[in-house]
């Protein structure tokens, strides 16, 4: 297992694994991959290869004065239960040991089978 950051040689296998997972269509689609690909680049973006093949990534937004928010962590199904989640996680955790890490996310229950705790919520802000 190899975990890079992330660079443009690494965008079309990782949009690819995204493609077939319908969950992750709103990154993926006409509309907004294009958009998607800038922020990757912009963001604190790791991949994790096995054997040159991406298998996971993980994209976190970076507040140098207090926090590091993982926005996105994903494993293709095939490679799931390998640690490679974990692995992504705990990349961004040393690489910024100086910040808080947090996770956005709406799969409560992997963050909490990991040992994380929930301390909070999310609220869309509109109208």
């Amino acid at each position: 297992m190899e975990i890079l950051r992330y660079t443009r040689e690494h965008e079309d296998a990782l949009i690819s694994a995204l493609k077939e997972d319908p969950d992750w269509d709103m990154f993926t689609n006409e509309k907004s991959v294009t958009s998607y690909k800038k922020r990757l680049l912009e963001s604190v973006t790791y991949v994790c290869l096995e054997n040159g093949v991406l298998c996971g990534y993980v994209r976190a937004l970076l507040d140098d004065f207090f926090a590091v928010y993982i926005s996105e962590l994903f494993v293709a199904p095939e490679w799931r239960n390998r640690t490679i989640g974990r692995t992504l996680i705990t990349t961004v955790k040393m690489d910024f040991a100086h910040l808080t890490v947090y996770a956005l996310s709406d799969e409560d229950a992997y963050y909490e089978k990991l040992g994380y705790r929930n301390i909070g919520s999310v609220f869309a802000i509109t109208g």
